[in-house]
């Protein structure tokens, strides 16, 4: 019980002061940036964040599903090893396709060589961040993970105002900022991340998975889901590059700006209870212990949905207000918006909980499929909504592309639960019977 107090309150309070940071970020970025500085900015992240999503995304999702199996084994260590191997392994891609693109971009789009050299680092660092954190995350190593995310929030928009201060309205100095950010954080926490003591003293002698399987069983369970970072991409961060293209770059910062704001409070809500659910979640599914899977997804629904239902309250009445606190001058004629964002963002947070079922469950292909059906009402509601109402049309669209996601997942994670407890008898159904015998 002490243990489970204990990491609450580390992932409680780590992630109101990350959120608080992400807040902040926006305020004083918005303040020091016009909107056309910030819309460089913010795509320019969301390149770096798709970048992401394809690689780094897949693999650390992989390694949480196994995280539970290789730790009750004395091999969680391995889990490390083989994430590098695969990094290594996509190298030579990734070093391709950012030549390609970074070429295209400079030759034909007119953009600068340096600005592709900064997203290629922030890449590579923030790659291997998403790693480390997620099988801390997994590992339940709660304190170094909750210091590492919220140095990172609060670091990277104080650092890149003290740049823009004494550099001026720089997209590239905004950038090379988070880049040394990322970096030195990166040092400072990656020093004697994983001691040899940390998953068991015999956690090498013990292991029983070979290098060849556990990386075969880390790809066949991550390959589903590379198509998703393009596809989970499109739909949530997509519009603002349609309202780029259709409308003006300055556009998308003040979307940017208002999407930011509106979508971190449920983003902390739905990140913070699967940060304390998840990993107890998966342990249950993994020693196949349905019925306590069930208590505990039920438990995670409710924690997501009543805050996020107040959040969405709490907009519609005064985003006015927010958008005085939280956005510089320019940026507030998008308090408007807001409303519409947040209650996309929340019906999102509820739909990630349905998802998860099927990520517990290895049914990765179902997430594809969920993932697939929220892309394609994206590219259908954006461009219909920016070209018939500008800016409010693409907020309006929010709540409606997720709609969409949200009943696609519910549908399969009940297909998943229904496959999951016809094949194996529950632990605790097991344990009930005996009982009553």
């Amino acid at each position: 019980m002490k243990r489970y107090l204990s990491d609450a309150l580390w992932i409680a309070g780590g992630s109101a002061v990350t959120a608080l940071g992400t807040l902040f970020g926006v305020r004083i970025l918005t303040q020091f940036l016009s909107p056309g500085a910030y819309g460089v900015v913010s795509l320019a992240l969301g390149m770096s964040a798709l970048a992401i999503s394809l690689v780094a995304t897949p693999l650390t999702q992989a390694a949480i599903h196994y995280y539970p199996e290789m730790s009750a084994n004395g091999s969680a260590r391995d889990l490390l090893d083989a994430l590098r191997r695969c990094f290594l392994r996509m190298a030579p891609w990734i070093l391709a396709a950012a030549v390609v693109c970074g070429t295209v971009y400079v030759r034909w789009g007119g953009g600068s060589a340096l600005l592709v050299v900064i997203l290629a680092l922030l890449f590579a660092s923030d790659c291997w961040r998403s790693a480390n954190v997620s099988l801390l995350n997994a590992a339940r190593q709660n304190r170094r993970y909750a210091l590492w995310l919220t140095s990172d929030t609060w670091a990277r928009p104080l650092v890149a105002s003290a740049v823009v201060a004494f550099a001026g309205q720089s997209s590239i100095a905004v950038l090379g900022s988070y880049v040394l950010v990322s970096v030195t954080l990166l040092i400072l926490f990656s020093r004697r991340l994983w001691p040899p003591d940390a998953f068991g003293a015999n956690s090498r002698a013990g292991s029983t998975h070979s290098a060849a399987t556990l990386d075969t069983r880390i790809w066949s369970y991550a390959l589903p889901l590379i198509p998703m970072g393009t596809i989970g991409w499109a739909s949530n961060l997509g519009d603002r590059y349609v309202i780029g293209g259709i409308l003006s770059v300055a556009d998308a910062g003040l979307y940017a700006a208002a999407y930011g704001l509106s979508s971190a409070p449920f983003m902390l809500v739905g990140g913070t209870v699967e940060l304390a659910l998840r990993p107890v979640h998966q342990a249950a599914v993994a020693s196949g212990n349905h019925r306590r899977a069930q208590e505990l997804f039920r438990l995670w629904i409710a924690a997501v949905a009543i805050p996020c239902g107040i959040g969405v309250l709490i907009f519609a009445t005064a985003h006015h207000l927010l958008a005085a606190i939280f956005v510089g001058e320019a940026f507030r004629s998008g308090s408007d918006l807001m409303p519409w964002i947040g209650a996309g963002y929340a019906i999102r947070a509820t739909a990630y909980v349905f998802e998860r079922i099927c990520y517990a469950y290895g049914e990765t292909r179902r997430v594809l499929t969920i993932q697939l059906c929220a892309v394609a009402a994206t590219a259908i509601a954006t461009p219909l909504g920016v070209l018939s109402m500008g800016l409010k049309g693409a907020a309006m669209a929010v709540p409606v592309y997720f709609s969409i996601q949200l009943i696609a997942a519910m549908w399969f994670a009940k297909q998943t639960l229904q496959k999951a407890t016809l094949a194996v008898p529950s632990v605790g159904v097991e344990h009930a019977t005996v009982s009553r015998a």
